[in-house]
């Protein structure tokens, strides 16, 4: 009589349970043996169901079934997904908030009617909308007044490096920056954004200083303040 191939695949199947078992006999096996073969057989529970009731796995204080604590694992698995979707969904509102920030930011820099109005503007809304407790522009140029310095100023010079790099900058400045750049209010400022303005020359810089000494960090992304940076340098450049 021939025999199926149903047939021939349990008589192997039997052969390798009773091999593997002849295996499992010698104490000093390796379990990554066992480990290996129900890997390879994730049915093999599901033909011997009567097994699981003799599988015991440590679960906290007591025990509990290998079915159950599959369903723990599950559990634990789908806390962490639902954890990260929480933070995405986080992270897009945030993002949604800058972006109405932003388009609030660009309309007023096109109602600007003159330098005094972009500045005016910078320091209310990057107040405001931004949380920066300190505003300031030094505007590159010959203007006697609080927002200009001169090119050839030795105060300037101290920010080379950042027009050089062409990229805002976060964390703590040096002693002589913060008084350059905040005055009066220097001894108060804990963390500092500060963003070059950029035109066909340098025009200027942007610092945003704050109390807060974590609002500001070294490890911050900074393409939301080369934005802002891009916005003012353009609206500047319209009177300069």
């Amino acid at each position: 009589m021939s025999t199926s191939a149903n047939e021939n695949n349990d008589i192997k199947e039997s052969a390798g349970i009773a091999e593997n078992s002849t295996i499992l006999a010698d104490a000093s096996m390796d379990e990554s043996i066992l480990a290996e073969y129900l890997s390879a057989h994730p049915d093999f529970f599901q033909r011997h169901a009567a097994l699981l009731l003799k599988l015991q796995v440590p679960h906290g204080a007591g025990t509990a079934s290998l079915i159950e604590r599959q369903v723990s694992v599950l559990k634990e698995k789908n806390r962490d997904l639902e954890e990260q979707l929480n933070g995405l969904i986080r992270t897009a509102r945030g993002n949604e908030q800058i972006v109405t920030r932003l388009q609030r930011f660009t309309l007023e820099l096109m109602r600007a009617e003159g330098i005094d109005d972009v500045i005016a503007c910078c320091q209310e809304i990057l107040r405001e909308d931004f949380n920066a407790d300190f505003v300031t522009l030094k505007i590159i140029g010959n203007d006697d007044t609080m927002h200009f310095v001169s090119e050839n100023s030795p105060q300037l010079q101290q920010f080379d490096k950042i027009f050089d790099s062409k990229r805002p900058v976060c964390g703590r400045l040096q002693t002589q920056q913060h008084e350059f750049l905040f005055t009066e209010n220097a001894g108060l400022i804990e963390s500092v954004a500060l963003v070059p303005l950029m035109g066909v020359e340098n025009m200027g810089l942007l610092a945003l200083g704050s109390k807060d000494e974590s609002r500001f960090h070294p490890g911050m992304g900074v393409v939301f303040l080369s934005h802002l940076g891009e916005l003012i340098s353009t609206s500047l450049s319209r009177y300069l």
